[in-house]
């Protein structure tokens, strides 16, 4: 016996689905500009870190923060327990013979102060 397709309707669209619908996909879209919800969905790929470029990377860290310095006037700071044993780890496992904790706080302080001294200049005004 052949079956009878008459009974499914020729549209399949349904009507929730139309262009100008309040859907969440195109509610996220603020400007206007056409975007598939795959587009969003999509997780942008990841480059893998080679073993070179970490290496690079740990020795520019070790070169900025854990060279060891000879601070000449220095200043007794209070640090929580667990930051200073934090540094402390850092300074022992990362840092070379000589590398201790208040040389690696200072350059940390410093590289802060020079990152935004321009902020800090502007806030100092308000």
């Amino acid at each position: 016996m052949k079956s009878d397709n008459s009974t499914i309707p020729v549209n399949l669209v349904n009507s929730d689905n139309t262009v100008n619908s309040t859907t969440p996909a195109n509610t996220d879209n603020l400007f206007d500009n056409e975007q598939t919800a795959t587009d969003t969905t999509e997780q942008p790929k990841q480059q893998r870190i080679g073993k070179q470029q970490r290496k690079s990377d740990y020795a520019d860290f070790k070169a900025t923060y854990l060279t060891p310095s000879k601070l000449l006037k220095r200043h007794p700071v209070n640090i929580d327990d667990g930051v200073w044993e934090k540094f402390e780890r850092i300074a022992r496992i990362l840092g070379d013979r000589g590398a201790n904790v208040g040389s690696y706080i200072n350059s940390v302080l410093a590289e802060h102060l020079n990152l935004y001294a321009d902020d800090i200049e502007i806030w100092r005004k308000l």
